[in-house]
């Protein structure tokens, strides 16, 4: 099982949404200022990623609004 928290901060005053991202498949989903935690089963070669739906996102060495981390909880 595998966990991930992600805090995200739309950029230049727009909103912006984003998807956390299962093997293509949408497994979870964040809008505006958006704090979001969720645990997922993953099987060996499972790709999980944190996808930009639309918007704009505040990022980089300066403007360190958003972040997203994750780990394995424990294996099957």
């Amino acid at each position: 099982f595998f966990t991930y928290h992600v805090l995200m901060r739309g950029g230049d005053g727009t909103s912006m949404w984003a998807d956390l991202m299962k093997n293509g498949q949408d497994a979870d989903q964040n809008y505006d200022y958006a704090s979001n935690s969720v645990i997922l089963h993953l099987d060996v070669g499972d790709e999980v990623f944190v996808k930009l739906d639309g918007g704009k996102v505040h990022g980089g060495n300066t403007n360190k609004y958003s972040t997203f981390s994750g780990f394995i909880i424990y294996p099957d």
